[in-house]
């Protein structure tokens, strides 16, 4: 059932029945998947008004807060939904990457903190935690919680690359690999273990160890993007010509040139969905903002058009493509593309991105709105006409580099995003 369909049948349940709160929560959800964000908060308010006020509804009404820029009280309702349910992961997760953004970063653990110590036997609640100690680079309480959780619940590959991932990150890289290495010996079907080993390997410069265990790990699962990304690495670490059958800059990375834009319109509203002081600790993007959720689904008509051309013009080239089922990018191809998520980044002077792979979505890409206007010198590695190359669109492959232009490399945002559908049973979000 699409988003349209979801809100149209919840509101025609609370038309029918306008005492039935579950819908209202639902309909409430629905209506934020579809960027009606005021309608959404209406009927998240009439949920609340007729007794729902669970873990699960003061969630989605923090989220709606959020959305509108009025931090301090999403921030008042998470903690509130995590009072009532200290394992409402959505919760914390939420909360933890909301709050480095509003500079209350020292905060952002502390609501895991205190679960873990009511809720110590919850498993999902240790994982989502060690997740997110990752994603926002504390590897200091990552080490420390996968320590934890081990003495608790006993010796586990998982928690195990948990604890690696940490000890690496702390540049404790031979520590890492002597950890790890016994576990996926012992486990060595468990992907993320031969992942995480392969990353170590090349830091401690065992490059045709971290050949082997990155090619273990794509074998045991070919759509992993971590895998291929660090095969990327290798082979031309070691000089394999795969590195070129496997990236093949000259014909995945595609620059389209997009005409017709009101950018300076664009460029107005996209400033204006900017309301976070500093970057989301687990994006890519440093010295800058990221707009919150996904900017396509916003009713905004220039964003719809924008949407719709990246889409016709990205499905076109998709087609003109060749068909390689042995290939991890181009045996994905099916000659269309959704949109698995969209944002805008907005860098501030210095500002830059640091080196990041792409874990969700097969394709990405990076269209440039507005450049300041020392980009555009005539140098090579940076983008040569600010005027021309706002309208270009780049699309990505896995190895990490986008090309505004042929030649002139620069970095690009990971696709991402989830989402989940209402349930006429229960609430959800």
């Amino acid at each position: 059932m699409t988003v349209d369909a979801e809100r149209k049948a919840l509101a025609r349940a609370v038309a029918h029945n306008p005492a039935d709160r579950v819908a209202w929560h639902n309909l409430g959800v629905a209506l934020r998947k579809a960027g009606e964000f005021e309608e959404a908060r209406t009927a998240i308010s009439r949920a609340m008004s007729l007794g729902l006020r669970g873990p699960e509804t003061l969630t989605m009404w923090a989220h709606l807060q959020a959305d509108r820029g009025q931090f301090d009280a999403a921030v008042d309702a998470y903690h509130e939904a995590l009072a009532l349910g200290p394992v409402t992961i959505e919760a914390h997760e939420t909360l933890a990457r909301l709050l480095p953004q509003i500079g209350r970063g020292a905060e952002a653990l502390d609501s895991y903190r205190r679960a873990l110590e009511k809720a110590p036997d919850q498993g999902a609640l240790w994982v989502s935690a060690l997740g997110t100690a990752k994603a926002l680079g504390d590897a200091g309480q990552q080490l420390e919680w996968a320590r934890a959780a081990e003495a608790r619940f006993g010796s586990d590959t998982m928690l195990t690359v948990f604890a690696a991932g940490a000890l690496s990150a702390l540049g404790r890289d031979g520590e890492a690999r002597d950890l790890l290495a016994p576990a996926v010996a012992l486990e060595p079907s468990y992907g993320p273990g031969q992942t995480t080993l392969a990353h170590i390997l090349i830091k401690t410069g065992d490059v045709g160890a971290a050949a082997r265990a990155a090619l273990t790990a794509a074998e045991l699962s070919p759509q992993d993007q971590s895998a291929w990304a660090l095969m990327t690495v290798i082979w031309r670490l070691l000089g394999d010509s795969r590195e070129t059958w496997l990236a093949d800059y000259d014909q995945l990375v595609i620059p389209i040139d997009l005409t017709g834009l009101d950018l300076l319109t664009l460029a107005a509203f996209l400033t204006g969905r900017h309301m976070t002081d500093e970057h989301p600790a687990d994006q890519s993007l440093r010295g800058g903002s990221q707009t919150r959720g996904r900017l396509f689904d916003s009713n905004e008509r220039l964003v719809r058009e924008l949407q719709k051309m990246i889409k016709s013009e990205v499905d076109t080239r998709l087609g003109e493509l060749p068909v390689d089922n042995g290939h991890p990018f181009l045996g994905r191809n099916r000659g269309s593309l959704e949109f698995a998520g969209s944002w805008s980044v907005r860098l501030r002077s210095q500002g830059f991105h640091i080196s990041h792979m792409h874990p969700e979505g097969w394709l990405s890409s990076a269209l440039y709105i507005d450049l300041p206007p020392e980009v555009g010198m005539g140098v090579r590695g940076r983008l040569h006409s600010a005027s021309r190359m706002r309208r270009w669109v780049s699309i990505l492959v896995r190895g990490g580099l986008s090309s505004p232009n042929r030649g002139d490399l620069s970095y690009s945002r990971p696709i991402s995003g989830t989402g989940r559908s209402p349930s006429k049973a229960r609430p959800t979000g």
